[in-house]
């Protein structure tokens, strides 16, 4: 039988995760030393996976000990996009460490068939609007750090790449700055003008022809004039 699960790292009840897993499916997203992925066994998941890309003997240990999975790949590359979907998943201290968070935030939402759960550090700015602060490395403190959203930059952030029913879960402004947890509900989207946005006056979808084009009205024009049936004169014949 496994032991007990190691209290460092473990922040099930502190981000308020759900406490009951029994047939639940559970990813951590930067498990480090996979404490989290080994509440979830206790707490009944059927299925848990833990991804990093660094890894340890207490990791090694954990894996050992509670049974569950560990892949380790970057979330940014193509091999992210071979696992399946969860219906807990849980990302910490991940946010900050990749150059587009909004790619991030993109592949969370691809494997998150239920709950996410997203821990990260935010800023505290003056203004009221969506923001985030570049800090590369500038010699001092983590090299790999990138982002530091607002929490208003976050919340937006969130739902714009397909979560909804934000709820801050969790809140700390002491050591280590201003850190939140952020429970989020994964939505299907309604339509997909973000992914290819059109300006329908100026792109109608009658053979994308752009009004206000010279050439195209000349087009249009004679294919008025000559009828539907030069129009299928001039089509080729798909079986030919």
């Amino acid at each position: 039988m496994p032991g007990e699960v190691p209290e460092r790292h473990n922040n099930w009840d502190r981000y308020g995760l759900p406490a009951d897993m029994t047939g639940k499916t559970f990813l951590d997203v930067g498990c480090w030393e996979g404490v989290n992925c080994a509440e979830a066994t206790r707490r009944g998941a059927v299925q848990v996976v833990g991804v990093d890309l660094c890894t340890s003997d207490p990791l090694r240990r954990n894996v050992e000990e509670f049974g569950f999975e560990f892949v380790q790949m970057d979330v940014l590359s193509e091999k992210w996009l071979e696992l399946d979907d969860f219906d807990v998943v849980l990302c910490g201290g991940v946010l900050y460490h990749v150059e587009n968070m909004i790619s991030l935030l993109f592949r969370l939402r691809r494997v998150t068939a239920g709950l996410l759960f997203l821990e990260t550090k935010v800023m505290d700015f003056a203004m009221k609007r969506p923001a985030a602060v570049f800090r590369p490395s500038d010699g001092e403190g983590n090299p790999s750090n990138w982002w530091f959203p607002n929490e208003l930059g976050l919340m937006e952030m969130l739902n714009t790449c397909g979560f909804v029913d934000l709820e801050k879960t969790w809140e700390n402004t002491g050591g280590g700055g201003h850190r939140v947890c952020v429970r989020g509900t994964a939505a299907r989207q309604g339509n997909y003008n973000r992914a290819l946005p059109r300006q329908a006056k100026r792109m109608p979808l009658e053979g994308g022809i752009r009004p206000g084009s010279v050439p195209d009205a000349e087009l249009v024009a004679s294919r008025a004039e000559a009828g539907p049936a030069a129009e299928s004169e001039a089509s080729p014949d798909p079986a030919s």
